[in-house]
């Protein structure tokens, strides 16, 4: 190669490094662990710009501290071969901001397990959080920025004990290891379990009004917790955990899901929520709980153990037929309270009770179908289904009635002629 050309390709590296608009600052300190001295630093200079990255690598390095405010980086990243680091701040009060504006990362490439315990970690773009080694992540730090995306990555897992605060961005969950929430979190937009698991370690870490996606073979896992989220979608798994104390509560807006629930829990409809059933579902360690809101069977099967009515409630068997509800048993908090079947219609839609009981009495006088009243309400032993058409004796009574009026009507008519 001449020398025109040596030139040219230093010229194309030169401009390839400067297009890239990143400069990687190397941890280097065995002295001290502050942030701010350069010589803490490869290059001697301390990363402050939103095309620096703070990188953390091998060698027996000092655990790093930030010890002042605001200071900016692209992103963090443990090199492949890092020692375990704990990177944190020297008052417990400090702010790192992450990003260019464009994106940022925190990554663990390495097969150490890596502890972030800043303060707060301020995101000025969309930020990815990845694990692509076999070590772990676990950040302590509270997660703002306003209305930023973050996407958790995880080969290995990804804790995330302090609370994310970004406004109305989303959470994507991608990768096969776990992503566990133990915040008070208060962001507002989709959470999309893409793949894994979002495992919660504390109750209520989701927003009342954050709205849940779980893909196909993703799961969120409730852990025997309990949260209240709007809307739950997706063709994935709800575990509830084996305790039998993982509750979850949707609270407003139409759900439509077409996954599973596992484990032992409770799913609770409230006011103003419908869940409306895009697959069968079997499970009878799961109670369901109407509480002023609406189950669309929507021509699918649902068997679960108990169904309590704990605010004036509808099961909806959608027009078409097709659809059954099963439980163990049905009950009611009080006498004044109602369920309403809609669009039930005999010998298409079913209603299925494992316990039975007697007409005109609790709890099937508080059931009403759509065209009945409460008094027609019965459960029939030998099918074990709630319904409110006659017993078949009496069909054949109504049948042999109608035949005699027949019979009238042409004597009469002979007569006439």
């Amino acid at each position: 190669m001449n020398r025109v050309n040596i030139l040219l390709a230093l010229a194309g590296i030169g401009l390839a490094v400067a297009a890239s608009g990143q400069t990687v600052r190397t941890w280097t300190s065995n002295s001290d662990q502050r942030w701010s001295a350069n010589g803490n630093w490869s290059g001697s200079n301390r990363p402050n710009t939103s095309s620096e990255i703070a990188q953390f690598g091998t060698g027996l390095q000092l655990n790093p501290e930030l010890n002042a405010n605001n200071y900016t980086v692209r992103g963090i990243r443990f090199s492949t071969g890092a020692d375990a680091y704990t990177v944190g701040d020297d008052n417990g009060a400090r702010t790192l901001r992450i990003g260019n504006w464009s994106s940022g990362f925190i990554e663990n490439l390495s097969g150490s397990d890596q502890v972030i315990s800043i303060a707060t970690l301020q995101f000025q773009s969309n930020s990815t959080i990845s694990t692509t080694g076999t070590g772990t992540l676990s950040l302590s730090s509270n997660l703002t920025g306003t209305n930023r995306n973050l996407t958790f990555d995880t080969a290995a897992d990804i804790s995330v004990t302090g609370n994310i605060a970004t406004g109305t961005g989303t959470l994507t969950k991608q990768g096969s290891g776990n992503l566990t929430l133990s915040g008070s979190n208060t962001y507002t937009g989709l959470t999309t379990v893409s793949a894994g698991a979002i495992v919660l370690a504390a109750s209520n870490v989701f927003a009342d009004t954050g709205r849940i996606s779980i893909a196909s073979g993703a799961s969120l896992q409730l852990n025997n917790l309990a949260d209240t989220i709007s809307r739950l979608s997706g063709a994935g798994t709800v575990d509830f955990g084996s305790a039998g104390t993982g509750q979850l509560r949707l609270a407003s807006g139409t759900s439509t899901f077409a996954g599973s629930f596992a484990g032992s829990g409770e799913l609770i409809i409230g006011a103003g929520a419908t869940l409306t059933l895009g697959a069968d579902f079997t499970n009878t360690n799961l109670k369901i709980t109407l509480d002023g809101g609406t189950l669309n069977l929507a021509g699918y099967s649902l068997t679960a153990g108990a169904l309590n009515i704990t605010g004036n409630s509808t099961v909806d068997f959608s027009a078409g037929g097709g659809s059954v509800l099963s439980v163990d048993s049905l009950g009611f908090a009080s006498g004044g309270l109602q369920l309403s079947a809609q669009n039930w219609a005999d010998a298409s839609d079913y209603f299925f009770s494992q316990t039975g009981y007697a007409q005109g009495s609790a709890p099937l006088n508080q059931v009403e179908f759509q065209g009945w009243s409460t008094a027609d309400t019965k459960w029939q032993a030998y099918d074990s289904q709630i319904t409110p058409v006659p017993e078949p004796a009496t069909y054949g009574a109504w049948l042999l009635a109608g035949l005699g009026a027949v019979g009238l009507w042409w004597r009469h008519r002979r007569r006439r002629a």
